[in-house]
């Protein structure tokens, strides 16, 4: 009798903790086919911006993006790697991510750089160096652990734009990463995307990986002439490109995401707001990523001292952006 009781004590505490578990684990976003699927089965969208750890952002950004219309933001935050994890460089995340969490907006956190400079010629990065990779794997355990039960965590971007790196590199990478974070996490969604710098073009069929669960994105800069542009060569658009051009442009996303029949996200979208008609510029790839059906965030949510107009920033203080940002989400948005 006395075996019994311990058995049900044993098995009922077990059973006990699975369902604490189960009730504590927080809902996440699912990968379905092209879709992105929302907690409750429905495809979802997502839209928003990016925002930056360097213009930290507050709980009044959070409510002036999701005034907009935006659902989502892509939060990038900055490390550097010293020989070994330290977290205090990451004191500042929690705050910034809830922000938009308890706003029930849903954040993909992602890392802007993560490497060390050996020489004027040689960078060492998580794909090139094994103790770079290490420092880095330990830092996103301890981000993953730290997070895993966070609600609104739409999914986890390992990296932003792998770059000095060949395809062979960034997929062998990926493979060991990816691997990782599905020990720490088998069910939240992981973003990837290509090398040198994950221009449309970038994403190639080397990049698809076995896992169901893989977001694929790319950055939209083109031509990169014009929305890079600086005041002493001013260039006009659509001058000698156009809205098909850009369009064109973009084809490369679309046929890997009906070829492979996976998700495909626009993580970053922009123009410096010095250059002639960068209205026009927005306008036009805001309508061609509505009318593909890929989700996105516009690069970047950021409010500064003073209200410039050489940066690709958006905030209410800078009024023609803000103005633009608005239309493309007033029609990107279903109308009631």
């Amino acid at each position: 009798m006395n075996r019994i009781l311990i058995v049900t004590l044993v098995f009922g505490s077990s059973l006990a903790a699975n369902v604490q578990c189960a009730e504590s684990a927080p809902a996440r976003l699912k990968v379905s086919g092209q879709e992105i699927l929302a907690p409750d089965g429905k495809p979802i969208r997502l839209r928003g911006f990016n925002v930056l750890w360097w213009g930290p952002p507050t709980a009044q950004d959070a409510a002036d993006v999701q005034e907009l219309g935006a659902n989502c933001v892509r939060y990038q935050f900055g490390y550097k790697p010293a020989g070994k994890f330290d977290p205090k460089q990451l004191n500042f995340m929690e705050q910034q991510i809830r922000h938009f969490t308890g706003r029930g907006m849903w954040v993909i956190p992602q890392v802007h750089t993560f490497e060390k400079k050996i020489s004027d010629k040689q960078i060492a990065a998580p794909w090139n160096d094994a103790e770079i990779q290490r420092e880095f794997l330990e830092m996103w355990t301890w981000i993953i652990e730290k997070f895993r039960s966070e609600p609104f965590i739409a999914a986890w971007e390992p990296i932003n734009e792998p770059h000095n790196a060949t395809k062979e590199q960034v997929k062998e990478w990926y493979v060991q990463t990816v691997a990782h974070f599905r020990k720490l996490d088998p069910i939240t969604p992981i973003v990837v995307e290509g090398t040198d710098y994950s221009n449309p073009w970038n994403l190639e069929d080397y990049l698809k990986l076995d896992d169901p669960g893989i977001i694929y994105s790319f950055h939209m800069y083109t031509p990169h002439e014009y929305t890079h542009q600086q005041k002493e060569k001013p260039q006009d658009y659509p001058g000698k490109w156009s809205r098909a051009f850009l369009a064109e442009k973009m084809s490369p996303v679309i046929k890997f995401r009906e070829k492979h029949n996976v998700p495909v996200y626009c993580g970053e979208w922009g123009a410096v707001t010095l250059a002639p008609n960068y209205e026009q510029w927005l306008r036009d790839v805001g309508s061609i990523l509505e009318e593909n059906a890929l989700p996105w965030t516009h690069w970047a949510w950021m409010v500064k001292p003073q209200p410039v107009n050489d940066t690709f920033d958006c905030n209410k203080a800078k009024v023609g952006i803000y103005k633009v940002m608005s239309q493309v989400f007033k029609d990107a948005l279903p109308k009631k």
